[in-house]
């Protein structure tokens, strides 16, 4: 009969296994990190929208966009559970997914002027009754960005501390085993007298005195 596996050997079998799918995602959110700020400054070009004034914007909180997708993916491969299968949980997709997503379609709803021209992908695609949402969509955007990143970067980090605390726990758990099972073995040990032809016995080496005897 086979023995079981220990733990770490089921985790790293199950991270092993995970779906292609989180080996995809895990690849797409570090992608993310020059390719949504990217997006966002020139994607709206693709649907024919102007660019022109808000380049510039763009330009200066671009790094700092950047900057705080970083920050969350760091936080998120730095967890062990992640970085080894370079693969993300289905806890990690459930919780960035949305977020990039939120910021990725803020790339067809910025609006920009060049000259005589105003709008957005949208309005380029669907026509001018779709400044006013793309307006208001950009400024939802923006706030669940930043609010969203800070939130995100901090059950991230909660996360990666746990994970750090168990790891150090069984850590300490497998240096003390070798110390707890000796002294179970001693507590369980039982001394009893000797029985046999030889014992309660006392030999005497001739000289010897008394009181050495009895000692």
């Amino acid at each position: 009969m086979a023995a079981p596996r220990s733990e770490p050997t089921q985790r790293a079998t199950s991270a092993g296994e995970r779906p292609r799918a989180l080996r995809v995602a895990f690849w797409i959110v570090v992608a993310s990190i020059v390719v949504l700020p990217a997006w966002l400054m020139f994607g709206r070009a693709l649907a024919g929208a102007p660019i022109g004034e808000a380049l510039l914007l763009q330009a200066f909180l671009g790094p700092g966009l950047a900057l705080l997708i970083a920050v969350v993916v760091g936080l998120t491969a730095a967890r062990k559970e992640v970085r080894r299968p370079r693969a993300l949980t289905w806890r990690d997709v459930r919780l960035i997914g949305p977020w990039l997503l939120v910021i990725a379609l803020m790339g067809l709803t910025i609006v920009d002027t060049s000259g005589t021209a105003t709008g957005s992908a949208l309005t380029a695609w669907f026509g001018d009754g779709w400044l006013t949402a793309s307006q208001s969509f950009t400024a939802i955007g923006v706030l669940a960005t930043l609010i969203g990143g800070a939130v995100l970067a901090w059950l991230q980090a909660l996360e990666l501390g746990r994970e750090t605390r168990r790891r150090v726990e069984r850590l300490v758990d497998e240096m003390q085993s070798p110390l707890l099972e000796q002294r179970a073995r001693h507590e369980d040990a039982t001394f009893e007298r000797l029985d046999g032809p030889q014992s309660g016995r006392t030999i005497r080496l001739e000289g010897q005195r008394e009181g050495d005897e009895r000692a």
